[in-house]
């Protein structure tokens, strides 16, 4: 028969692609993964701020490994290093004061306030101090801390935590700040046009704020110089010691003790205007100019067509770095995970004998816990045309698994981590068949995928800026841990045998995409 040979022929052709998968997902490996996330969540990085020093060796590493497994620069370009710079803006050591003044101006106390947001310039602001409660409001509870009583153009004391209005009235005993709770209450204080807050340790925490407890506090601020800025918001918010608390409501003759237990035993707010006395908040900041690197390099296609279109892989590299007492923030999960992710799967691609026939992008931005910033960037000044870039796969977050303490709530919302098996992949909701690859890529990889459409944290990546350019993309996610953003999201709780399958998992997924000489196609959404 003529067929056979021909046959036989075709029969070889498609073992050749599955033969150069297979070989390259060995190429990923624990060892590689190991190394890598050794080196990007250790100590000496230093949380690897956007524009610190940690920041940008992180960069000089992450180039260095992806140049060794075969990324190149991209055409007209020298390196993979897109340098990104900013404004720093940072409070001078022992410039952060309170000073109280009776009616006549006579100093009654002075001390040190911390900053929980740098502000954008020096501060020196006066006004009358409202005693505010917990700062606390609940429609269903019928509680509201501000209710009848003005806190506009004044300093407003807000207590910590909230409390059990149906219980004993105090906070839950044995809970701590909640980062998301206070978060919560400073747009509602700021909507009533407060000039300041001052933060304060409930007397039932038993302790006085310090800055470990607020991850939410940083070191310095940071401004894009690379972008016009549409709007100047300066948050005068601070912390200050129960003693401070004290002093200012000293004139009226209570303590800050006695104010609890008096809203515990009404359960009713207990809210007013201290009587007599002001306060004075100066801050001193310096400012100088940093810079920090996105990282962008590809892998060119073997089609001498459709190498001119390409699929991008992303993941953000930097943390939120130190705080204020020099507390690291190593971010080892978010997102050391995702950049060593992204390693694997540039190694992979690198070690294929044939390469696919589109060309493969990858690229570790910067500036993402600031605000998406180097995604957004290059999203509006691509170094590749938007066009011809087919598909977009995220990795943030992906290497934690979850563990007994995972419950409640962490900072950005409610604890959701997936399991050793399963990984969330959350889309656009508007490209089934880029869903169904990586679904079915996963289980070659020996992973559960979960689609979760758009949800919670759809907007929260670095997928999202591409995604408004119209661009099929993924994100794969574990979910929220309790260590989210704390000095707890370390190396010895990594899951390295999730990162290994995430990693193949993406690797399978782009590769397909790359492979098919049909252009993936967004849903035709139902007219209604």
């Amino acid at each position: 028969m003529k067929f056979k040979p021909i046959i036989a022929a075709i029969a070889l052709i498609a073992v050749i692609p599955a033969y150069s998968q297979e070989k390259a997902l060995k190429v990923i490996t624990r060892e590689a993964s190991v190394t890598h996330m050794k080196y990007l969540a250790s100590d000496n990085l230093e949380g690897r701020r956007t524009g610190s020093a940690g920041n940008n060796e992180a960069a000089e590493y992450i180039q260095a490994a992806a140049l060794q497994v075969g990324v190149k620069p991209l055409p007209g370009q020298n390196d993979l290093l897109y340098p990104l710079d900013y404004l720093r803006i940072t409070p001078l050591p022992g410039s952060s004061s309170i000073i109280i003044r009776d009616t006549t101006g006579n100093i009654i106390h002075r001390s040190e306030v911390m900053a929980l947001m740098p502000p954008n310039d020096d501060v020196s602001l006066s006004g009358e101090v409202v005693f505010g409660g917990y700062g606390y409001m609940n429609s269903e509870e019928k509680y509201n801390d501000f209710a009848g009583i003005s806190v506009n153009d004044r300093i407003v004391i807000v207590m910590t935590r909230v409390p059990e209005l149906s219980g004993t009235g105090m906070p839950a005993p044995g809970s701590g700040i909640s980062e998301m709770t206070e978060a919560r209450k400073l747009p509602m204080v700021m909507l009533q046009k407060a000039k300041a807050v001052f933060f304060v340790a409930d007397p039932a925490l038993g302790s006085d704020i310090s800055s470990d407890m607020f991850s939410m506090g940083s070191s310095y601020q940071l401004v894009p110089l690379f972008r016009k800025q549409m709007f100047n918001f300066n948050l005068n918010a601070y912390a200050i010691s129960t003693e401070t608390a004290d002093m200012l409501l000293k004139s009226s003759g209570l303590t800050l003790r006695q104010m609890q237990d008096s809203i515990a035993s009404a359960r009713k707010p207990a809210s007013f205007i201290i009587p007599g006395l002001r306060a004075d908040i100066t801050i001193k900041v310096a400012k100088d100019t940093v810079t920090s690197s996105n990282i962008v390099g590809y892998i060119e296609g073997s089609d001498p067509i459709l190498r001119d279109e390409a699929v991008m892989f992303t993941a953000h590299y930097d943390h939120v770095g130190k705080d204020a007492a020099g507390n690291i923030y190593n971010g080892a999960n978010d997102n050391a995970s995702g950049s060593v992710g992204l390693l694997n799967i540039a190694s992979a691609f690198g070690s294929l004998a044939r390469k696919p026939a589109r060309s493969t992008i990858f690229f570790w931005t910067t500036g993402e816990e600031e605000g998406l910033h180097g995604s957004t960037w290059y999203a509006e000044n691509p170094l590749f045309p938007i066009e011809k870039t087919v598909a977009v796969l995220n990795f943030d977050m992906i290497a934690r698994s979850r563990r007994d303490t995972d419950v409640g709530a962490s900072l950005a919302g409610k604890v959701d981590i997936t399991g050793a098996d399963t990984i969330k992949v959350i889309s656009g909701e508007d490209c089934r068949q880029l869903v169904l690859l990586a679904s079915e890529a996963s289980r070659k990889a020996g992973i559960h995928m979960i689609d979760e459409g758009k949800g919670t944290h759809f907007s929260g990546s670095d997928h999202y800026p591409f995604y408004k350019k119209g661009i099929p993309v993924l994100f794969f996610f574990t979910g929220l841990h309790q260590d989210y953003h704390k000095t707890t999201d370390d190396f010895e709780f990594i899951d390295f045998d999730k990162l290994l399958k995430v990693s193949r998992a993406g690797f399978l997924t782009g590769y397909e995409v790359a492979s098919n000489p049909v252009r993936l196609e967004k849903d035709h959404k139902t007219q209604k």
